[in-house]
């Protein structure tokens, strides 16, 4: 059985990451791997660090049994472990690479410096498994899907990275009869626009107008209406959150292919901008 690891939060009572995985693990078939970490610096403690660290554990673990019984509903089967790690991105990308889970689901933290990097954006950048974000703050509860593709790249990885998106939209939106809707943001230029040479509207009709036929040929591949198309210019980052607000998506899923160092820290990454002005659960895809 395939099972999906799940990063559970101590300092979260509600555990949403938990309770929206048990609903994937129930709608998809899957198991659930439920992993707790917890790390306390032991430097200055004049006592057997490893017992203190041992004692913790099990205290985690015991937290840990009881709670899972509640939350956990009938049906989902799932196991638990508790980890001493101080830097989770590590340990969850490792895990990933050897175990290859069916995703990763975790809580958004949606805050960073430009200094310090969450394990969000670590996991963006670098996990090689999907990576489920879940929001507790949706704009409503809404089982809709949004997905971001780009409809104009020549790259074949990018293409494909397209077929992954929209074929996981699909899956969610069928699982929970909802309404599935796919956007493309177009580049937008701020400086040619104060130019007098480009212009929203008009690079949205030409866009619209030259993808036209591969929209029609997805929209019957997929089953979408054309209608639930959108052809929008602008910065992803602020196309794409819009879009899930006006269709109140309560998921939108994305490809990433994340950028590392200081060229990301300078550049950013689309994929992190869009994290961060979303209320609604992302899914992020890495090309296979």
């Amino acid at each position: 059985m395939n099972s999906i690891l799940v990063i559970a939060d101590l300092s979260e009572s509600k555990q949403v990451a938990i309770q929206r995985a048990c609903e994937l693990a129930k709608s998809t078939h899957n198991s659930l791997h439920i992993v707790y970490f917890c790390y306390q610096s032991l430097r200055l403690i004049d006592d057997d660090p490893q017992k203190i660290q041992q004692t913790i554990i099990d205290a985690v673990k015991q937290d840990a049994k009881t709670s899972l019984k509640t939350i956990i509903p009938e049906g989902v089967n799932y196991s638990f472990d508790v980890v001493w790690e101080k830097r989770i991105y590590n340990w969850i990308n490792n895990y990933a690479e050897e175990h290859s889970p069916t995703m990763v689901v975790k809580t958004a933290h949606r805050s960073e410096t430009f200094l310090y990097t969450s394990t969000d954006w670590q996991l963006l950048r670098e996990c090689p498994a999907p990576v489920f974000i879940v929001s507790d703050n949706k704009w409503r509860k809404s089982p809709n899907v949004l997905a971001a593709i780009d409809l104009e790249t020549k790259r074949k990885s990018k293409q494909a990275l397209n077929h992954q998106i929209l074929k996981a939209a699909k899956v969610f939106s069928q699982t929970n009869e909802a309404e599935l809707f796919v956007c493309y943001t177009v580049v937008f230029s701020k400086v040619l626009r104060d130019l007098g040479i480009h212009f929203k509207d008009e690079l949205e009709l030409k866009a619209a107008k030259t993808l036209k036929t591969q929209i029609e040929t997805l929209a019957v591949e997929y089953d979408i209406p054309v209608a639930n198309f959108y052809v929008k210019a602008g910065e992803p980052e602020k196309v794409i959150p819009s879009i899930a607000a006006q269709q109140k998506a309560g998921l939108v899923v994305i490809g990433t292919v994340g950028r590392k160092g200081l060229q990301a820290k300078v550049l950013g990454n689309t994929a992190e901008k869009i994290l961060s002005l979303l209320k609604s659960d992302v899914l992020a895809l890495k090309p296979e």
